[in-house]
């Protein structure tokens, strides 16, 4: 296979390299990077940085991982009956990144923080429920970059700028099939996504886009996304828009 280790079938059974989230870390840190140059830059925003990379990187070992099994509630049967995947090291990571980087967030109240850690979470792995079909997490990913261009702050979470730069150009790669997210490049997406809606929420709606996020992942490992978008014909299109037949 010309890409070894990095390529992997997608849902058509077309070998596909996941490069796509190697280019989104180098994206998110160097526009993180760029800010901290040009204007001062707080522990906020290399907390940010840190997080997703840990994500990332705990993604990709995953992406590497021989096959085992999928979706959260097949890893944690895996760990019930004693036995560590690389799923469950993923959760892992990905809840010790979030507490890191909402730490590291401006000053809001404790209710918020935590609900902010499960939200961050949460989120990162509902992108990784979405990336199962080619564009489908880096569209999603892109109406939530316009949302937090208008509402939110940069100085906290630079690395979206970069993202969602990087997003754009990586999008007609995975459309096409020529390259992909893979579970390193999606969670990355998602745990950025959570850290920048966070951000633009006042307190008392961080619980409620928590909560969210959590019914998120259990319609993702239970009804599936796929379902909920075929069954809607607005979603089908948008979904659709730009991918092959």
């Amino acid at each position: 296979m010309r890409w070894g280790r990095f390529a992997t079938t997608n849902h058509r059974g077309i070998p596909v390299p996941m490069l796509l989230g190697i280019a989104l870390a180098l994206c998110a840190t160097a526009s993180t990077v760029v800010y901290a140059a040009v204007r001062d830059s707080g522990a906020a925003a290399w907390g940010a940085l840190a997080g997703m990379l840990l994500v990332f990187a705990a993604g990709l070992v995953d992406d590497l991982a021989p096959v085992g099994p999928r979706g959260l509630r097949n890893h944690l049967r895996e760990l019930v009956s004693g036995r560590m995947t690389t799923g469950i090291l993923k959760v892992i990571v990905t809840v010790g990144a979030s507490v890191f980087a909402v730490a590291l967030q401006p000053e809001r109240a404790a209710y918020a923080r935590v609900a902010a850690v499960v939200l961050v979470a949460a989120s990162a792995n509902v992108w990784n429920g979405l990336d199962v079909r080619p564009g489908r997490a880096l569209k999603a990913f892109v109406f939530v970059c316009v949302a937090f261009a208008i509402w939110g702050d940069l100085a906290n979470v630079p690395a979206m700028a970069g993202l969602a730069a990087g997003a754009i150009v990586a999008l007609p790669f995975d459309l096409t099939e020529r390259a992909m997210l893979g579970d390193g490049g999606a969670n990355l997406l998602g745990f950025a996504v959570g850290l920048a809606i966070a951000d633009v929420l006042a307190d008392p709606w961080v619980p409620v886009a928590a909560v969210a996020a959590i019914g998120l992942n259990v319609l993702a490992d239970t009804v599936t996304f796929s379902r909920v978008i075929d069954a809607t014909p607005p979603l089908r299109w948008a979904d659709g828009l730009g991918r092959r037949p």
